[in-house]
């Protein structure tokens, strides 16, 4: 029998963790906290709660006609689009058909199954038509595609010239290989934290204390998802190959991706002692990029193709 194709492994494995919230409360983001603080940091204006609604800001919704979510998963960010009449024709794409199955389910209950469409589709082998769309996202999925270049070519050429590429991403190490001063960091600043708030919610150790941070290994990480940060420390210069940056926000989580998975639900807004925890891991991080220490590991792009 013949090995399974890298596409294949990748398909399963995304359908094999269908659930929105698969990495539960193990994951950072699942804290209320680090998700507002995120996209505090994406968005950067109060007059705007999300960045999916920032990034309306820089489209005439009224003559908006086709938006594409490549990557999208369970379709989360198209159907908020829909919801927000973002276009007269939202689409997604991804790998696997078991999300695209929950997306279009969603987008049925939701009522938007006439201007939100999924479809399977591997978006590293797809075609697309020149000037074809208004706008084009990549949410946390350009970081899973090998051959940036190309993709990014062919969206440069599918969007307008007045269109925009949208990149909410993890630019950091591939597969997760940090360097020695980042691992360190990273342990150092985990060694801060009380004990009482590095208690484990996560299967393999759950309830049990942690003494240091939960950094991948790049081979496993690579068995696991072979897409997995592949090119992920390549997406800044490929996108500014393509594209005009009109606006960049690096974002938190350089530091905060591991050092809080697994123990994030233990920073309660119940427990005030907590919450001045969590704004001081907040500050430190932010306090060493700002002094160039650490480099940042996610961003949000708002770009446009260049002539």
């Amino acid at each position: 029998m013949a090995a399974p194709s890298k596409e294949q492994i990748v398909a399963d494995y995304w359908n094999s963790n269908t659930s929105e919230d698969f990495f539960g409360i193990t994951y950072w983001l699942a804290n209320p906290l680090v998700n507002r603080r995120f996209n505090q940091g994406l968005v950067e204006f109060s007059q705007f709660p999300h960045w999916i609604e920032y990034s309306l800001s820089f489209l005439d919704q009224a003559n908006c006609q086709r938006i594409l979510g490549i990557g999208c998963g369970s379709g989360d960010l198209e159907l908020r689009l829909g919801q927000l009449n973002a276009a007269q024709l939202v689409e997604g794409i991804d790998l696997s058909d078991k999300r695209i199955q929950i997306a279009n389910e969603s987008a049925q209950q939701q009522g938007l199954a006439k201007r939100v469409k999924f479809r399977v589709q591997n978006a590293e082998s797809m075609t697309m038509e020149r000037d074809q769309y208004d706008a084009i996202y990549f949410n946390s999925s350009l970081h899973h595609m090998a051959d940036l270049d190309a993709i990014l070519s062919r969206c440069a050429q599918a969007l307008k010239p007045s269109g925009f590429l949208f990149v909410n991403e993890y630019i950091g190490p591939n597969r997760f290989a940090f360097s020695e001063h980042e691992q360190a960091l990273m342990q150092s600043v985990f060694n801060l934290i009380p004990q009482q708030y590095r208690v484990s919610h996560d299967k393999n150790d759950r309830g049990l204390i942690r003494n240091k941070v939960g950094i991948p290994n790049p081979e496993e990480v690579a068995r696991v998802d072979p897409s997995e940060a592949i090119c992920s420390a390549e997406i800044d210069q490929a996108i500014r190959k393509r594209f005009n940056i009109i606006k960049f926000n690096s974002t938190v989580g350089a530091l905060l991706q591991f050092l809080l998975n697994g123990i994030a639900g233990n920073f309660r807004a119940s427990d005030p002692a907590s919450m001045t925890v969590l704004e001081m891991l907040f500050e430190i991080e932010e306090k060493l990029m700002d002094a160039g220490s650490l480099k940042p590991h996610f961003a949000f792009y708002v770009a446009q193709p260049k002539d």
